[in-house]
């Protein structure tokens, strides 16, 4: 009896020069543009090529298939969102500064990561439920962000700024709780509600976080506006 041939596909290649990379950055780019307009489970690899215009033996020579794809595109956009989260946990941005500013300053930086790759990461959070490599990676940004959290309550604890003395529980919650609020928010469309909620939720995080006379004490150190009264005149020496 004859045997079967099976059709192999090409070995999955990392590119080293420059065309090879600029092909891969093609592929992501046009992923990117099928997975927000056609959503991860109706687009195929063969769309993906399509809007790329590279032939699909071509796609199949950096990424085995439209799975593998995404997960690239996890790994990019959750490493940029926990990079400049970190960066704005930084203690020494914190330790000595106006806490409630900095603060704020945090929760902005929190919404300003929704409007990275939003459409991506609408996807990303579909396939959390149910892929759990994809949950895995998440979970993993996560707990990179609250050991940053938890770092910066360290830094604050020794300089007896903090209320709180569970500072694990006080990442976790915090973390939550800013990180389903913005999602919600963000999520709504409305523009309009960033600014209002911003400002809720770090007068929520400071009173949770801070002594009242620690927020007391920033209040009173904050610079005095300079008058706008014109220059004195000169004084009446009669």
């Amino acid at each position: 009896m004859a045997s079967k041939t099976r059709t192999r596909r090409p070995t999955i290649r990392t590119p080293q020069q420059a065309r090879s990379r600029r092909t891969r950055e093609q592929i992501l780019k046009a992923a990117v543009s099928c997975f927000e307009s056609k959503g991860y489970d109706e687009t195929t690899t063969a769309a993906i090529a399509r809007k790329a215009r590279v032939a699909v033996g071509t796609l199949y020579g950096y990424f085995p298939d439209k799975r593998a794809i995404l997960l690239e595109l996890l790994e990019g956009t959750t490493k940029e969102i926990s990079d400049y989260v970190v960066q704005n946990l930084d203690p020494a941005l914190w330790v000595g500064g106006n806490l409630r500013q900095s603060v704020r300053t945090l929760i902005d930086a929190l919404f300003h990561t929704r409007r990275i790759q939003p459409g991506i990461q609408r996807i990303l959070w579909e396939r959390y439920f149910k892929d759990p490599e994809f949950r895995s990676a998440v979970e993993a940004i996560e707990e990179r962000i609250k050991a940053a959290m938890l770092r910066l309550f360290q830094a604050l604890a020794e300089k007896g700024k903090l209320r709180v003395t569970d500072l694990a529980t006080a990442a976790f919650v915090i973390h939550a709780a800013v990180e389903w609020t913005t999602s919600r928010v963000m999520l709504s469309g409305s523009e309009a509600l960033v600014g209002p909620t911003v400002e809720a939720l770090t007068d929520m995080v400071c009173r949770f976080l801070f002594y009242d006379e620690v927020l007391i004490s920033d209040v009173a150190q904050e610079p005095v506006p300079a008058s706008t009264a014109g220059p004195a005149g000169p004084v009446d020496s009669a």
